[in-house]
């Protein structure tokens, strides 16, 4: 009869197996944590932009004196509503009278408001800082170039008619 041999990791394979996941996860939590902000970035520039592209519908839709004072909800289904996070945070009033909102990662990114009896509207994107969190500056910088906004805290007048 031949014994049997148990084959097993010594100390030394498993000390270094840790090592080696440890130092992979050093490099791919950062990557993950970059990643979510992105995507969060990205999804908050998306939904501006939305916004600002159902507003132009809306208005050809509905002409000049209904669109005027629409509610917001009526015109957008980005999250609206009393919120803490992301989302339009100005969810009783009328476009036309106070405009809206846009808040990313809790930071009040897009202020959208009617000028000229809803005919016009202006978008202003707030000047964060580099120490505000990173989807809120990514996002906040994405739309001023999208828009054309070349200063930072800048705004634009869009014409619907």
């Amino acid at each position: 009869m031949h014994g049997t041999q148990h084959k097993a990791f010594t100390l030394i394979e498993l000390i270094f197996v840790i090592v080696v996941v440890g130092i992979l996860a050093i490099v791919a939590i950062p990557r993950l944590a970059a990643s979510r902000d992105d995507a969060n970035a990205a999804r908050c520039t998306h939904e501006v932009q939305q916004i600002l592209s159902e507003i132009a519908q809306n208005y050809t839709m509905k002409g000049y004196l209904k669109f005027s004072m629409l509610p917001i909800e009526e015109i957008t289904n980005v999250n609206i509503g009393v919120i803490e996070k992301d989302g339009i945070s100005s969810p009783q009033s009328t476009l036309v009278s106070s405009g809206i909102t846009y808040m990313c990662d809790s930071e009040d990114i897009v202020e959208i408001k009617g000028i000229h009896g809803g005919v016009e509207y202006n978008i202003s994107v707030t000047d964060l800082n580099p120490s505000d969190p990173p989807a809120a500056v990514s996002a906040s910088e994405l739309i001023r170039e999208l828009n054309g906004i070349t200063t930072a805290g800048g705004s634009r007048s869009y014409s619907l008619e």
